[in-house]
């Protein structure tokens, strides 16, 4: 297993504190955009060393991840008084994928080069047109 950079050590000890991947990786990566915060934390909580090494730090600070899910699933389960709505249960399940490390998410992205210096103004509607239909459809 490959050992961790400085950074990843400083992402893991700031990600343990606030357990908030993006926010985490803006202050150790020195990053604005939260976008790219959240790719750099997306990344990072997927390499198997700072995973063990963010569970390791986690269960010496006594915390339990199987009480949580516990938890978590009991109150899926009794509602805790609350009337759970399809969305909610769909977003407790979705959680409880995660905390078991079953569930990771993943963006897809496409490039595409274009030479437009060879296109007419139709032809350059009808990119737009599609280069729009593409951000609407993610």
């Amino acid at each position: 297993m490959r050992r961790l950079t400085y950074k990843q050590k400083a992402f893991i000890n700031e990600f343990v504190k606030c357990k908030n991947g993006s926010e985490a990786a803006m202050k150790v990566y020195d990053v604005k955009n939260k976008n790219v915060a959240r790719n750099i934390a997306s990344t990072n909580l997927i390499k198997p060393n700072i995973r063990k090494s963010i569970d390791e730090h986690l269960r010496s600070s006594g915390y339990q991840p199987s009480v949580s899910i516990s938890r978590l699933m009991l109150t899926e389960e009794k509602g805790a008084g609350i009337k759970a709505t399809a969305s909610d249960s769909i977003r407790a399940s979705e959680l409880l994928l995660k905390l078991s490390g079953n569930l990771i998410e993943r963006k897809q992205s496409t490039s595409v080069n274009v030479n437009v210096d060879n296109l007419d103004k139709g032809e350059l509607l009808k990119l737009k047109d599609k280069y729009d239909k593409l951000l609407n459809d993610s």
